[in-house]
């Protein structure tokens, strides 16, 4: 069982980090990349409405998404796979995450992130793409048959790297099996669904 006291106390460590009110480790001096408060309650609120089983999460970063997404998760069944080639930020997400109490439900993996996405087989209730933001198209296509249908996928840096992600926005937005918006919170949240299949058959009269 969670004790979300642990996940609350280094939650609000880190965002002290992010708003400069403490310093970072000292590989870190130079700046973070990390969702911030709104992103983080968007994680946590999304992870609360889908209900995970498994879930994805591209650039682990200090481990602050990946707690707020672990804080969402109620029932304590879920489990998370967090991906990222910096062995540093590893370290320190590791950290974090025994910090917490939550290193069982995290699964780390150092890795490229699409040589990984190609390698885990999922299916995937949630995902979170936070990394390389020029990697987010072959991404989505590698990972889109890896999805549930109800799965949600949240896309950091919408409105901070448009150029580099347009190509991303076209796909989801267009693709049949997706809807997909932009949420103007903290850096812009691309906030995509993979959809469920609608039933299409045409009932028989003598069904009736």
């Amino acid at each position: 069982m969670m004790d979300y006291s642990k996940i609350d106390a280094v939650i609000r460590e880190l965002l002290a980090v992010h708003a400069g009110e403490k310093a970072p480790p000292e590989q870190f001096r130079e700046g973070i990349q990390a969702l911030g408060p709104e992103g983080g309650r968007l994680v946590e609120t999304v992870v609360r409405m889908v209900r995970p089983r498994l879930g994805l999460e591209i650039g682990t970063s200090s481990g602050f998404s990946a707690l707020c997404a672990l804080r969402g998760a109620l029932d304590g069944g879920f489990r998370l796979i967090t991906v990222d080639h910096d062995r540093a930020k590893i370290e320190w997400a590791r950290e974090n995450f025994v910090r917490a109490g939550v290193q069982d439900r995290v699964e780390i993996v150092v890795d490229d992130a699409l040589a990984a996405a190609e390698k885990l087989a999922g299916p995937f209730d949630y995902v979170l793409l936070d990394a390389d933001k020029e990697q987010n198209l072959p991404l989505i296509k590698t990972l889109l048959p890896k999805l549930n249908p109800g799965a949600v996928v949240l896309t950091d840096n919408a409105l901070t790297h448009q150029v580099q992600m347009r190509g991303f926005f076209e796909f989801v937005q267009s693709h049949h099996e997706l809807a997909s918006a932009t949420y103007h919170t903290g850096h812009g949240i691309e906030v995509t669904v993979k959809l469920v299949p609608r039933i299409t058959e045409r009932v028989s009269p003598r069904d009736t």
